[in-house]
């Protein structure tokens, strides 16, 4: 779970000896709840975008392909995917059974599988087998589909800003701490107080690297990747 904008904004106010925001008036706060309201935005963009794959960023999208169609836009608030999660999912009225599809890069379909596509037309040319990135803001398959066949697959969302009170970040609830730090920086700039700024900002960065260490920087093997002598 992961707690509201107002929560996270009056847990800031009360750090600050500043009156906390009702739920009602949330809409038209001025001043320094106003600013506190920024700043909470400032902090959730920043930690998440420190990293490409948060886990609670992750995310799964299903897409029905259109015959004859090779190439399709990422979903709204997109960040990164995971190229080896694609998989056709099982459809006994069109034929198809689960099929992973490899990937492959953008530039092996220009030279071996595009003009082959192209050529197929809006008929397409079978079940696909492989996915790529396209040329953009999106992927493609190949063989491009002769039919809706459904694709699932996972990726990651980018930073969403907040607006009404009960919007949530999706970072959860056990690492408000750091939010209020991140948010914290930014009040205290604002009051010109230089020292307070530097030590919230410290313990802003150090509650990042505390969450990489316990979601990204670990690793259940390791490859020697050294060459024989």
């Amino acid at each position: 779970m992961a707690s509201t904008y107002v929560n996270l904004c009056n847990q800031v106010l009360r750090r600050l000896n500043e009156v906390e925001i009702v739920d009602a008036d949330f809409g038209s706060v001025r001043g320094v709840q106003a600013l506190v309201k920024d700043a909470i935005i400032a902090a959730v963009a920043k930690l998440s975008q420190s990293e490409y794959e948060w886990p609670f960023n992750a995310a799964s999208h299903t897409q029905v392909l259109t015959a004859g169609t090779t190439e399709y836009s990422w979903p709204s608030s997109f960040k990164a995917v995971d190229w080896n999660s694609f998989q056709i999912q099982e459809d006994t009225v069109l034929g198809a059974s689960f099929k992973a599809l490899k990937f492959i890069e953008r530039d092996e379909w220009y030279k071996n599988q595009r003009d082959i596509d192209y050529r197929a037309g809006a008929a397409g040319r079978g079940i696909p087998d492989f996915v790529f990135p396209s040329h953009g803001s999106g992927y493609g398959v190949t063989q491009s589909p002769n039919a809706a066949y459904t694709v699932v697959f996972k990726y990651y969302l980018d930073f969403t800003s907040l607006s009404a009170f009960d919007d949530v970040s999706r970072i959860p609830t056990s690492f408000d701490s750091i939010l209020v730090d991140g948010a914290l920086y930014h009040m205290y700039l604002f009051k010109d107080n230089v020292e307070s700024a530097q030590a919230a900002f410290l313990n802003f960065e150090q509650g990042i690297k505390s969450l990489q260490s316990i979601y990204i920087n670990n690793y259940a093997s390791i490859t020697d990747t050294r060459l024989r002598f």
